[in-house]
């Protein structure tokens, strides 16, 4: 498989020279001081000028391909699965605000489980109490890496547009002191 980069002034995000090679042959550059190497989709490598529309949508998808990624950490990220939670975190509401509320899936994965369907609704809020705080960071810090995505009007601007430390995003926020 075939890797195409590009090599670029890191100040000033201008394209010195494009390279090709295998898997891995942009991390392998010996380059000169304030100079860098950014892998990009084949469609950019030929075109003259560089099309960093195309460069930018390729690094778009991978974003989102990422953010999926890191959510799959913590659920099962799935339309069925999904749906799954929503229907149980509405039923598991319902249930703590009106105990004799009817369900389907809470009583029906209540009984599986051999468990009080008050408890397993307590044990479902909380589960999607601690998601949704997670998910927003998730969510916030795969926008904000596209809306800079967006806004990247050279090379430089996409290289770091595209460094996101998905560690941070999940961590959780620092207590106030």
């Amino acid at each position: 498989m075939t890797e195409y980069y590009v090599v670029y002034d890191t100040k000033s995000g201008a394209d010195a020279y494009r390279g090709q090679g295998p898997v891995g042959a942009a991390a392998v550059q010996s380059l000169q001081e304030g100079l860098a190497a950014l892998v990009i989709p084949e469609a950019a490598f030929t075109s003259h000028p560089l099309d960093l529309a195309a460069i930018k949508e390729s690094y778009g998808e991978a974003i989102d391909i990422a953010a999926d990624s890191v959510r799959s950490r913590f659920i099962t990220n799935t339309p069925g699965q999904m749906a799954t939670y929503i229907e149980k975190e509405a039923e598991a509401r319902r249930v703590l605000a009106d105990a004799d509320t009817p369900t389907i899936f809470l009583a029906c994965e209540a009984a599986a489980l051999g468990m009080d369907v008050v408890d397993l609704a307590r044990e479902v809020v909380a589960q999607a109490d601690q998601w949704r705080q997670v998910g927003a960071r998730i969510e916030a810090t795969r926008r904000k890496a596209k809306t800079d995505l967006a806004g990247a009007t050279h090379l430089g601007a996409i290289a770091v547009a595209i460094r996101i430390d998905w560690q941070s995003a999940i961590a959780p926020p620092a207590e106030a002191a």
